[in-house]
């Protein structure tokens, strides 16, 4: 498994808010306290450019969130320069704005320009977390990769992928569910679960979070693909006309009565 796809797998159920982006400025991982920080749910983020997200400004009102970002721009261009913490005012939905402290971190992807940056948010107020110091240890240490092997090994999964389960992984980055990908594609959500299976294997991933941000990170899905068609919407049902009524007949019991002789 990549540097990438461990670290990601870290934080994906942390306690702390994070989300990372991929060298195409794309949402890979939006956490569960990052929907519950910024009221954002991360179906409606993934996918989606970080700076179209989260529209944040500085403590001066400036916009800091565009696709010339100063921290993208360093980490990109200038990689051997460290990344310091920084606050950002972040539009909530409803309008209210946020105020949180961020750390940015970057995973190597073998060359500064594939590297995916990752944000920890918290309180301005907060110290810093057990995770944000875990992080940066990984950072630190984590072996260079991106070889020219690895990269052809890597190509090879991707390769590897038939059109039905690249589909189906798609529909995964849409955050759809087994059965609404099943239905989609009129399959049983067991073929469904089976394809996720063998995409797993091919990925060399152990879940299905993995395997979207594998995706994310290989073109597999983004900005640049297609859009998928959904399911039409139900056609309206059209209302039976009533059955007019009927009086029920009332029998008239005769009530035989047997003398005695």
């Amino acid at each position: 498994m990549s540097q990438a796809v461990e670290v990601l797998e870290k934080i994906a159920h942390s306690d702390d808010a994070v989300f990372a982006f991929d060298r195409n400025d794309l949402v890979i991982l939006w956490n569960k306290a990052c929907e519950r920080l910024l009221g954002r749910p991360a179906y409606q983020v993934l996918g989606h450019r970080c700076y179209d997200v989260l529209c944040g400004r500085d403590v001066y009102g400036n916009l800091y969130c565009c696709s010339s970002c100063p921290l993208v721009t360093q980490a990109r261009n200038r990689p051997q320069e460290e990344l310091h913490e920084f606050l950002l005012d972040v539009p909530l939905p409803g309008g209210a704005l946020k105020r949180v402290s961020v750390t940015p971190f970057t995973i190597s992807g073998g060359h500064p320009s594939l590297a995916t940056i990752v944000h920890v948010l918290r309180d301005p107020s907060a110290p810093a977390s057990r995770l944000e110091k875990e992080l940066a240890e990984a950072v630190e240490t984590a072996p260079e990769t991106g070889t020219r092997a690895g990269r052809k090994k890597t190509a090879g999964r991707v390769d590897a992928l038939t059109v039905r389960e690249q589909e189906i992984l798609r529909r995964l980055a849409r955050g759809l569910s087994t059965d609404v990908i099943a239905q989609e594609l009129f399959i049983s959500t067991v073929t469904v679960r089976n394809h996720v299976a063998r995409i797993l294997g091919k990925l060399e991933v152990h879940t299905k979070l993995a395997a979207v941000a594998f995706a994310y990170q290989h073109g597999l899905v983004g900005s640049g693909m297609p859009e998928l068609p959904s399911l039409p919407e139900p056609a309206a049902k059209t209302p039976r006309p009533a059955r007019p009524s009927v009086r029920p007949v009332r029998r008239r019991m005769v009530r035989r009565t047997i003398r005695a002789r």
